[in-house]
């Protein structure tokens, strides 16, 4: 995973662009190839990164779905500085943008950890990457491995990849951390309309392309079998029959055979396929039409680095009443410089950090690892609802029992605490139960054997006294507990009792 990083920044936009760009050796003095590769040869760099969506929605949309379509177009996401350094650490700050909220954050990857924050966080939160890697076997690897295959794979795709139906070149000058800078334009586009046909191409390449194939499915060996060694399975039964898999040339030979005869059966059935799949699901042919567009203009240097790119995607929806958008559009635009010069990725402490590999946080814990007053606390609890809780409990309910005496319920109280987050522990000595509301914090105490009840140390009394059934689970009368850990209760008119925390 560490051995990943250094080319994450770049996943969505170099994605869009191998889908339009590669398979054009030349286009108008320029090798598109070795743009689309030099990036892979970037040891360090510094950038910058901002997402925005835009939902159309569909005509007659209801009010509901017209504020869900404002949500959605309110999110934006900005990475002001990225820092990639020559030792493949990489470190980001941002702004997430939801509403008329703005949350700051910052992240920095290293070869031990990935570490967040963000503004209003009481401490960092990490994940370990070492662990992780060595739990499968991968430590041995090295980051220039990984980027040797990573160059490979990108070779072969390039390679094979058709042309698309509109592209051209231009000399620019164009902006670039705010300097003038000179480069050269691609400008391509391909629609939703040529992705079959593209597709099918790309696929007859791959099938004439022994020598690619062959040499992809080499170095995919080379990158594996350590990791399969180091794994401890039983190389011998990974579907190679008598070919043992530390016989390289045996095992490439034979799946690059497999995989072959695998394409040339698509391409077999390929235009009765898309046709069937096209008559099956009518919504496609929205989906793939001339109003999906992909555009992309790609912004080179003399050395065959990307400096700058502006994505532009328009996908085409059909009607539906589950989602009621005519299209939906994302745009990307990146800015790189300091292309191998001197980076130093910003580091951030994992001390007092949450570890999210062995954390398991409550709702209401999540909340108090942020200040009560901050954009991220406010977007968690009021916007994404994360301490929202419904409950429905049936009058024969086998998982509760509810017990109905003198006209209140009762339902065993671990189960009902629990299920709404709080805290349940046994004092033996004192015979009491003693429950923490996850959100708020109260302190409720129930006594076995007593009608008494304490919240944070004020007394309180049951109508009935705290029993035991014969399972050994202690009741207590259900609208009470509700409503002390901050939900409501309604009883509809089958006796259903319906149960919710906002």
């Amino acid at each position: 995973m560490r051995k990943m990083k250094a080319r994450t920044k770049w996943l969505l936009p170099f994605l869009a662009l191998l889908l339009i760009l590669a398979g054009c050796q030349t286009v108008g003095g320029l090798d598109v190839n070795k743009a689309l590769l030099g990036d892979l040869d970037v040891k360090s760099s510094e950038s910058s990164t901002t997402l925005s969506l835009n939902a159309v929605p569909a005509a007659g949309i209801t009010a509901e779905d017209q504020e869900i379509v404002d949500l959605m177009n309110s999110f934006s996401l900005t990475l002001g500085s990225v820092k990639l350094q020559d030792n493949g650490n990489v470190s980001a700050s941002g702004i997430v943008g939801y509403k008329q909220l703005k949350v700051p954050f910052t992240f920095f990857m290293d070869k031990a950890n990935i570490v967040f924050t963000a503004e209003g966080a009481k401490q960092p939160f990490y994940f370990p990457i070492q662990g992780y890697e060595d739990s499968l076997g991968i430590e041995s690897l090295d980051q220039a491995k990984t980027q040797e295959i990573s160059k490979l794979i990108t070779q072969f795709v390039v390679k094979n990849l058709p042309n698309p139906g509109a592209i051209s070149v231009a000399s620019v000058t164009e902006s670039v951390y705010g300097q003038p800078t000179s480069l050269t334009k691609l400008h391509t586009e391909i629609t939703g309309e040529e992705l079959p046909a593209l597709l099918k191409s790309f696929l007859k390449s791959i099938s004439k392309d022994t020598e690619g194939f062959t040499a992809l499915i080499s170095g995919l060996y080379d990158y594996l079998y350590p990791i399969l060694k180091a794994s401890g399975e039983d190389l011998n039964n990974l579907g190679f029959g008598e070919i043992p898999l530390d016989d390289k040339d045996g095992v490439v030979a034979v799946a690059h055979d497999a995989a072959k005869l695998a394409v040339d059966a698509i391409l077999l059935v390929y235009d009765k396929q898309v046709e069937s799949l096209y008559k099956s699901t009518p919504e496609l042919k929205t989906v793939l039409s001339k109003d999906t567009k992909l555009t992309v203009d790609l912004f080179v240097d003399s050395g065959f680095h990307v400096r700058k790119q502006n994505i532009d995607l328009n996908v085409a929806l059909p009607a539906s009443d589950d989602l009621p958008l005519q299209s939906i559009n994302v745009k990307l635009v990146t800015e790189t410089w300091n292309v191998n010069g001197p980076v130093t990725a910003d580091p951030i402490s994992t001390t007092g950090g949450i570890d999210l590999s062995t954390a398991q946080l409550s709702p209401g814990e999540t909340l108090r690892s942020f200040d009560q007053g901050s954009a991220i606390y406010n977007l968690l609890k009021n916007d994404m609802g994360i301490t929202s809780k419904s409950l429905m409990i049936a009058p024969d309910d086998d998982y509760y029992y509810p017990i109905v005496d003198n006209g209140t319920t009762y339902v065993p109280l671990r189960y009902l605490a629990e299920d709404l987050d709080a805290t349940v522990e046994w004092d033996a000595v004192n015979r009491t139960i003693n429950v923490t509301d996850d959100v708020y914090g109260d302190k409720l105490v129930f006594k076995i054997g007593s009608d008494q009840m304490l919240v944070n140390g004020k007394a309180y009394t049951l109508p009935e006294a705290v029993f035991v059934d014969e399972y050994g689970d202690a009741y207590v009368p259900v609208r009470l507990l509700t409503e002390r850990l901050h939900a409501t209760l309604e009883v509809d008119e089958d006796g259903y009792i319906w149960i919710d925390r906002p």
